[in-house]
């Protein structure tokens, strides 16, 4: 069992003043069996009411709505954890086992399914290694629309890539398992990986870093693909561009 601080950080910039802005905030970690929270502060910049829902993952949403001009806006979520080295015991949807929009394998990517056999987690850590040994760890050559099947062709991705393989090939097997987006030790931005059903539970594992995810890893959200775990969604009112940025930082206590 471990205790962490974290703290996460998006700043959201408009080329020209806009209005109306509605937004969904999705970060903002939940207690379960394995992570405990406390003291969670949420504060909005310009200021505004930021009330919880729960979206149909079951993951915390913060809905938030801006009416005036504002170029700019600002979240920030603070709070402790305590994380233990406890696989999450639940029902599995079947929806786990299918294939979405950005985990779809064929051709190749199908073929690493091959052999996959056995405990659910052993085979997530072989298809892991498979992943690893063809995919290497390189920024800026996806984005968030970038699919399983191209990460594949283009050898190269980020932790969103890696997990999305993952789920690719176990789910060519049949395999249930989800898309978890969190925090682990250290600065920089929020990290990616997969929890794999074994018939009660479903226990985390990481391609990126190849190894099960223990009690250095936070939760924030879980879903299909890195889609259902987005952090920031909005509309507004105005003829302006947008720019993200994003500041995470994870340290024990």
């Amino acid at each position: 069992m471990r205790r962490f601080c974290f703290t996460y950080e998006l700043a959201i910039r408009f080329s020209a003043p806009v209005s109306r802005h509605t937004f969904q905030f999705r970060f903002h970690p939940d207690s379960d069996a394995r992570q405990q929270l406390w003291g969670l502060e949420t504060v909005c910049q310009p200021a505004t009411a930021l009330p919880l829902i729960r979206d149909a993952f079951g993951n915390l949403c913060a809905c938030g709505h801006v009416e005036a001009l504002h170029e700019a806006l600002a979240l920030r979520v603070r709070g402790d954890a305590v994380i233990q080295n406890q696989p999450v015991r639940a029902e599995c949807p079947e929806i786990y086992a299918m294939p979405s929009a950005l985990t779809a394998a064929e051709g190749e990517l199908a073929a690493l399914a091959d052999g996959l056999t056995g405990d659910p987690v052993d085979a997530a850590m072989r298809a892991a290694e498979r992943v690893g040994a063809r995919v290497r760890y390189c920024r800026g050559v996806t984005d968030d629309r970038t699919t399983a099947a191209q990460a594949w062709a283009l050898g190269a991705g980020v932790c969103q890539d890696r997990a999305h393989l993952l789920l690719a090939v176990l789910r060519a097997r049949r395999i249930p398992a989800r898309y978890v987006a969190g925090l682990i030790p250290g600065e920089g931005e929020t990290h990616a990986w997969v929890e794999v059903y074994d018939g009660r539970r479903f226990v985390g594992v990481d391609p990126t870093q190849m190894k099960l995810a223990g009690d250095t890893y936070l939760c924030v959200n879980r879903g299909r693909d890195s889609r259902d775990c987005a952090i920031n969604r909005g509309v507004f009112a105005g003829a302006a561009a947008q720019s993200m940025s994003v500041f995470a930082r994870m340290a024990p206590l």
